[in-house]
């Protein structure tokens, strides 16, 4: 009688297990795959620079993953390729380069990158002379330039004898040389009071030095 038993439920299970075959229903739970890394936070077009600190994770590939500061030449060391450089590009840019490489030296042949900012480098303009805040002003997260106009505001705006139709900014050109030039940010603030298209923004860069003068009584 137990024979019977356990011959029936042995039947019974096989006819389960053809059914469920021919329904297309999965005979047994399969096992998950494994999600791809994400590049948490970081903006795609976020334009990497000195002193960033960032994480490259090749899918599947541990040993050739590496967490680096970008150094002084804007360059990268990472595993089995050496030295890339990635200042001055997007985080999308550097991912699809580091790709191409992996490539084209034949490491890979369909390599996924994810390159994310873990760390991002120190950013900060000077501002002094007749402005409410003067200082030093970091930037935001991820930022790499701000309009000046916006930044004045950010500081609480002009004193009242400032001449702001004359703001000196100061910047270091690559060969070391400083490039003076002034910009009239009154006529800026008052453009976009009045919504006026035709105006043109000034974008000032981390390691700029602003002046605002005083006015001339």
């Amino acid at each position: 009688m137990k024979s019977f038993v356990f011959l029936g439920s042995c039947f019974l299970a096989v006819a389960t297990f053809a059914q469920n075959a021919q329904n297309g229903a999965p005979a047994a739970p399969t096992t998950p795959a494994t999600p791809l890394p994400s590049a948490g936070e970081t903006d795609p077009s976020y334009r990497l620079t000195v002193g960033d600190s960032v994480t490259v994770n090749v899918y599947g590939e541990p040993e050739m993953s590496a967490t680096q500061r970008v150094d002084s030449s804007g360059e990268l060391r990472l595993p089995m390729v050496g030295e890339m450089k990635i200042g001055g590009l997007s985080v999308r840019e550097a991912e699809e380069a580091l790709e191409k490489l992996y490539r084209d030296r034949e490491l890979l042949k369909n390599p996924l990158v994810v390159l994310a900012v873990s760390n991002y480098a120190l950013r900060e303009v000077s501002v002094l002379g007749a402005v409410r805040s003067p200082g030093n002003f970091q930037f935001p997260k991820e930022t790499t330039s701000l309009d000046i106009a916006d930044l004045i505001t950010r500081l609480g705006g002009f004193t009242p004898t400032a001449k702001s139709d004359a703001v000196s900014v100061i910047r270091r050109k690559p060969d070391g040389r400083e490039e003076v030039t002034t910009v009239d940010v009154e006529r800026m603030i008052s453009g976009r009071r009045r919504g006026d298209s035709s105006r043109r923004d000034f974008a000032v860069f981390p390691g700029d030095r602003i002046w605002v003068p005083e006015r001339l009584f």
